[in-house]
């Protein structure tokens, strides 16, 4: 079973959540794909590639949309049984079937989480996705909700396939400086304007950790001069991966307060090294949590405020201590390549 995985979120420097799922897919099925699984990575530009799995950089034009369609795509992938695309952005290859990896719809819980452009862009992709596309892949029910609220008819499409967990480095208990952590982008889905207004009572530092526009900084500043907290709030940017590490080993508390999440890496990140997680009722984030996290409708100051003491609390710490990494060790690599696999058989019995 030869497959073609479009790679192009894996340009050099490439971060966030959508990469990270790309390079943990890769190595999942590299590893565990099975024997008779080959696989071909392409994109239309030099990418950062797992060892040992084969790269086509087709070359041609650098806008994607225009090398999906084009002929040098086409002939790099010529010849394989099936081709995946890691977002609902996917070509139309003359009879090769494809599947599709969807992470999340944040226009399905309000439009102004993205903006009406976005909105349009993403309606039309997953038409032509529902529509083109043996398999749908999800990494959550969360997900699959989305989905089935837009596209009823999509249910029989779709595979709820969690990611693995990112390989975390060994890691010892060690005592926290009271600080508040957020991880991921600012974008207004993550909920960071409003995770200022809940942590208006939160006594210790607020480290945001991430890229970030200007606007977006902006915007959550504001929130923070409203709730009193932006004194005590640092925009961290991007970090490292060691002081990514460093960050979680000093933070009390993690939040992830999403009103859409699709995943949320930064969830298994926290909890493998057994630091408290605070996430968006409703969300994905919710589902890999599990019973070691604590959700919170994000609207809800006085509620997010609650959440986060409750989170901090000795008790809870220990908790969390105890179960987190064993929680985290669940989301395995081999678990998702036997997903997407099975996945991948199906959409080729069609």
């Amino acid at each position: 079973m030869k497959i073609a995985i479009d790679v192009s979120e894996l340009r050099p420097g490439a971060i966030g959540g959508v990469a990270t799922s790309v390079r943990l897919l890769l190595n999942a099925l590299h590893r565990y794909g099975g024997p008779d699984v080959e696989l071909l990575a392409v994109a239309p530009f030099a990418c950062e590639i797992p060892r040992g799995i084969r790269f086509v950089a087709t070359g041609g034009t650098s806008n994607l949309a225009f090398w999906r369609s084009s002929r040098a795509l086409r002939q790099a992938v010529n010849g394989v049984d099936l081709f995946h695309s890691p977002v609902t952005a996917f070509p139309r290859l003359n009879g090769v079937p494809c599947t599709a990896t969807v992470h999340e719809l944040p226009f399905v819980v309000s439009p102004r989480l993205e903006g009406p452009l976005r909105g349009v862009a993403q309606r039309r992709w997953m038409r032509r996705a529902v529509s083109d596309c043996r398999r749908l892949f999800a990494p959550s029910f969360a997900t699959r909700r989305q989905v089935e609220s837009l596209h009823p008819e999509a249910a029989s499409l779709l595979e709820v396939v969690p990611h693995p967990s990112p390989p975390a480095p060994s890691w010892e208990a060690r005592d926290h400086d009271g600080s508040l952590l957020f991880v991921g982008r600012l974008d207004r889905r993550k909920g960071v304007a409003e995770l200022m207004r809940g942590a208006a009572s939160w006594p210790g530092p607020i480290r945001l950790a991430g890229p970030h526009t200007a606007l977006a900084r902006r915007r959550v500043l504001e929130a923070a001069h409203r709730a009193g907290v932006a004194e005590r709030v640092t925009f961290l940017g991007a970090v490292s991966a060691s002081d990514l590490d460093d960050l979680y080993g000093r933070a009390c508390v993690v939040a992830l307060p999403s009103f859409s999440e699709g995943f949320g890496f930064p969830v298994l990140e926290a909890v493998a090294r057994g630091v408290p997680i605070v996430v968006g009722r409703g969300t994905g984030a919710e589902e890999v949590a599990g019973e070691v996290g604590l959700a919170v409708d994000v609207m809800q100051p006085e509620a997010v405020a609650y959440t986060l003491a409750r989170a901090a609390t000795d008790e809870h710490r220990a908790f969390v201590r105890r179960r987190g990494p064993a929680r985290a060790l669940l989301f395995t690599a081999r678990r998702t390549a036997r997903g997407y696999r099975e996945g991948f058989l199906r959409a080729l019995g069609d």
